[in-house]
């Protein structure tokens, strides 16, 4: 059944998903300036400046599109939060047209809307640019087109996915951890006949085509992303039990919200609109599986939840519709899912002041604070708000420190840091405070080499000194906190007097990891 046209030729449902956008749009750029860069998005912006068709642990989009947008837009932070949002209004507008196709009609659709503004994990990558928020957006439509292929049984569909499956893995390689899920999904449903046409293999050949560069590159660096992948699983990510990866996953996708994220894996087992998407709860399933085992973040799996999300708001307005005292409930619901919002947002986007957000939120701290997602990481405050302060103030101090070099030294001088963090943090406000670019062994930052400038030599660490065994003198000239990288103050030595070739120590700076 068509729509009713309400408004200026557009459907409620239309209008509820316009508004939902709008809403979750308004919210990000609202909240845009809030605090400063999120560590991350000062290693992707420092990408953005070395564009190639790959990096270490990352394929080219996203440092792409964070090239393209601050060509567009500028360096601000209001800038630079620009496309995170709007990639998260896109999300939002894919999760609901799943909903629209499972059958749901005006309150589901809402239903959708507001719960996708509410989730936590949504909120967070939604707010700073990186690799997630794009994740997120290419995943969403990737699903929509799966579902449509169960819907329909359109074939050429394939080719669609094919492509989108290209795009997501230029975007992250969240997609390829879903592979075993799809592929059991694909051998247990009756979708597994298309495998005998076509279509799926050059749905298969277009996604090649596409992340050939990618691969190309991997191929001509030595394929440092295993390496990364490596290290990352067995040494960075904490080994969580069943219980602790589980919650992990809910802190994301929030406590509050569990008898829906369950209700929704009821319901897609069961027909929808008259046909059956389990190929999609076997995908939630075995992937669920599949990531625990491999000791995958727990945000590679938040787009799973999509359809879920979609299926329980289907299920309560199943539920709500059936008689007309039951309609009632529609609005507790509604009230319970903006209470639920309001918590969620407290402590996933910067609208408290951050030495208020753990007073503030005690009374609901074990919502984000049983957290125990990365070795050595403690999720108070929440590290996607915590993660976002003392980088400038860090660079000011780098600063302070170079400016008092005498000026025939200073021409010669390097700065050198440990983690692409601080190493991303001299290299965002460079041109404010007048620093040559840092230097690194972490990740791509190694790839680039060791610059020039070695001798003296600014150091950033938060760990003990290893330029201490190059240099002859190694003084602690600054040092400040910096939340996100625990109790241990950020300490800025300068070194003077190296006594070993720069090769070497770049050799020994390499990290992976």
């Amino acid at each position: 059944m068509k729509d009713r046209k309400t408004f200026i030729g557009l459907s409620a449902v239309t209008l509820i998903i316009l508004a939902g956008a709008l809403i979750k749009f308004g919210l990000h750029l609202y909240l845009a300036p809030g605090y400063g860069f999120f560590f991350d998005e000062l290693y992707t912006n420092a990408l953005s400046r070395h564009l190639a068709f790959g990096y270490v642990d990352l394929p080219p989009l996203v440092p792409a599109l964070v090239a393209l947008s601050r060509a567009l837009l500028g360096d601000s932070l209001f800038a630079a939060h620009v496309f995170p949002a709007l990639a998260g209004a896109a999300t939002l507008v894919f999760a609901c047209l799943i909903t629209r196709e499972f059958g749901g009609k005006t309150f589901a659709v809402a239903v959708t809307a507001l719960g996708f503004i509410i989730v936590p994990g949504w909120l967070m990558v939604d707010s700073i640019f990186c690799y997630d928020s794009i994740d997120q957006m290419v995943l969403a439509v990737f699903l929509f087109f799966l579902v449509r292929l169960l819907k329909t049984g359109n074939k050429r569909l394939w080719l669609v996915l094919g492509v989108t499956a290209g795009v997501a893995c230029l975007t992250k390689m969240t997609i390829l951890v879903l592979g075993p899920g799809f592929l059991a999904a694909l051998l247990l449903t009756k979708r597994r006949k298309d495998l005998a046409t076509p279509w799926p293999w050059l749905g298969a050949a277009l996604c090649l085509v596409l992340v050939s560069p990618y691969i190309i590159w991997q191929f001509s660096n030595h394929w440092p992303i295993l390496e990364y992948w490596r290290h990352y699983g067995t040494v960075r990510v904490y080994q969580a039990t069943l219980g602790q990866y589980s919650v992990n996953i809910l802190v994301y996708m929030s406590q509050l919200l569990l008898p829906l994220w369950l209700v929704g894996l009821y319901r897609i087992f069961r027909p929808l609109n008259g046909v059956n998407y389990y190929f999609l709860g076997i995908l939630f399933v075995v992937s669920f599986g599949v990531q625990f085992f491999l000791h995958a973040s727990a945000r590679m799996i938040l787009e799973l939840f999509i359809p879920l999300l979609g299926a329980g708001a289907v299920l309560l307005e199943e539920i709500t519709g059936r008689k007309t005292w039951a309609q009632w409930l529609r609005a507790p619901i509604v009230v319970y899912l903006a209470l639920v919002g309001v918590i969620n947002i407290s402590f996933s986007l910067p609208v408290l002041p951050i030495d208020k957000e753990e007073e503030v939120t005690r009374p609901y701290k074990v919502l984000y604070e049983s957290l125990r997602e990365f070795n050595g990481s403690f999720n108070s405050p929440p590290i996607f708000l915590a993660g976002r302060i003392g980088w400038e103030d860090l660079a000011k101090k780098v600063a302070e420190v170079y400016d008092a070099i005498p000026e025939d030294k200073r021409a010669k001088t390097g700065i050198s840091a440990d983690t692409y963090a601080t190493a991303g943090a001299v290299d965002q406000y460079a041109d404010r405070y007048g620093l040559p670019d840092a230097v690194s062994g972490m990740l791509t930052y190694y790839l680039w080499g060791p610059g020039e400038n070695w001798d003296p030599m600014i150091f950033i660490t938060a760990r003990s000194n290893m330029m201490s065994y190059y240099y002859s003198t190694c003084e602690v000239k600054s040092s400040l906190q910096i939340p996100v990288m625990g109790y241990k103050p950020v300490s800025i030595y300068l070194c003077r007097g190296l006594n070993t070739p720069k090769e070497e120590i770049w050799k020994a700076a390499k990290n992976f990891y």
